[in-house]
This record gives C-alpha cells, sequence and structure tokens, in this order.
C-alpha cells in the first residue's frame, strides 16, 4: 500500500520539490535550498565513508535491524542541522550512531543528548560514536534528557526521532518551538501514527515529508501548511 501511494502522488511530490507551487517563501527557500539542495558539503565525505564502512560489514538485513540510515537521509539531516544551526540537539534512539556524527558535524560547540535505554548492547553505535563522546549526554530515561535538553534556554534546538516515544514528550518539544526531525515513517506504524498526531497538534508552522522522512519546524511565525515532497 505505502509502494502505490508513493508511486501515486509521485509527479505532484516531484513537482513542489522543485519549488513549483509553493507561495511560502519561507517554505521555497527550504525546500530549494535545504531539502533539494544539489551543491556538495564539506561533511558528505566523512558520511559516505562512514556509511560505507557498515556496509563493508553487513547485509541487507542486518542493515535494516540496525537501522542503518541512507546516505541520501543523513545528508539531509546534515543540511537540516546546518539550517537551523541549533546549540543544543535531542536523539531518541541511537540507531547506528550516524545521525549522530552527521549532526554533530555542523558545529563544534554543539552539544546531544542521547536517549536510548539499549545503548550499552549496541556496539556499534557505541564504536561509531567514540569520537563524539565529549559532546554526547547519555540517559536512559527520556524525560530526563527532555528535561535537561529544555533547560537551554539561550540557543536554538532540534530533536531527531529514530524511535517511537509518548506523545506527550513530542508535544512538548513542539510547545518549546523545538524542530523535530522523525524518521521510519514508512517502516514502523507508530512512527507514522506519531507524525499525524504532531501534525495535528500544531496550530502554527511547517512540515516537510516524503513519507519516509519528516520535518516539523513548529515556528509561531510561520502559516500552518504541510508538504508532501520528493527526495
Amino acid at each position: 500500500m505505502f509502494r502505490l501511494k508513493q508511486y501515486l502522488n509521485a509527479w505532484s511530490r516531484h513537482h513542489r520539490s522543485g519549488g513549483f507551487g509553493i507561495h511560502s517563501p519561507y517554505a521555497y527557500q527550504f525546500v530549494r535550498t535545504v531539502w533539494r539542495q544539489q551543491w556538495p558539503y564539506y561533511a558528505y565525505g566523512g558520511i559516505h565513508q562512514l556509511i560505507e564502512t557498515i556496509k563493508s560489514s553487513t547485509n541487507r538485513q542486518q542493515r535494516r535491524e540496525m537501522d542503518l540510515i541512507s546516505e541520501r537521509e543523513a545528508r539531509l539531516l546534515f543540511r537540516v542541522t546546518n539550517f537551523f544551526n541549533p546549540g543544543y540537539i535531542l536523539q531518541i534512539g541511537a540507531a547506528t550512531g550516524v545521525e549522530s556524527v552527521a549532526m554533530l558535524a555542523v558545529n563544534s560547540t554543539s552539544d546531544l543528548y542521547l536517549y536510548d535505554p539499549q545503548l550499552e548492547g549496541n556496539a556499534l553505535a557505541v564504536r561509531v560514536l567514540q569520537s563524539q563522546l565529549g559532546r554526547v549526554e547519555c540517559y536512559n530515561d527520556v524525560d530526563v534528557a527532555a528535561n535537561e535538553f529544555m533547560e537551554n534556554d539561550d540557543a536554538p534546538k532540534m530533536a531527531l526521532v529514530n524511535m517511537p516515544v509518548a506523545d506527550a514528550v513530542l508535544n512538548r518539544l513542539l510547545d518549546e518551538q523545538c524542530v523535530l526531525v522523525l524518521r521510519n515513517l514508512n517502516r514502523n506504524q507508530e512512527m507514522a501514527r506519531l507524525f499525524d498526531a504532531c501534525c495535528g497538534y500544531m496550530p502554527m508552522g511547517q512540515t516537510y515529508t516524503n513519507n519516509k522522512i519528516a520535518i516539523l519546524n513548529p515556528n509561531p511565525k510561520l502559516q500552518r501548511e504541510d508538504f508532501l515532497l520528493w527526495l
């Protein structure tokens, strides 16, 4: 059903991803310079090498089970982080650690709050994060992680959600105007439900998605709009 839905709306998503039909100047800029930016960035080489190293020692089934982000999504995550330039990042679910490396590559002074109760058993993520441990604070309680993350009131904030979490956690982040990035919408029904719930909860702001990854910007200065795009 997901593949059929993607096929049926492919032309509309591709057309809008070029900026056509987007009337909001802010959304137009975001889609053209962040979502579909084609120029290379300095961090792309490191992201590519890291993902290829993981691929070389795993098979497709293993990569799916460990939630290895695609290089295309990892690059998008870097661009989104670069655009909003958060001083503090909350990550829910370590996955393979590639996302953390991509986000922290933007700003050498940013800090990451990582919630994952299974992190100690995730040898790959621990190994990938070794070079970043001085900037990563790890938690096994999502409420504690969110509370300490939100105490930093003096800088823009962004949160990456790799795994399901209580609606109340995401609602609180949206209330604090924290940019959210949700992954695995096509692979996890609960993640897709969370995205729909967040869209319904946001009174203002914009969302961008290809039904696999979604970016939610709850900026109260933006008119409430949702954009279905092609990546």
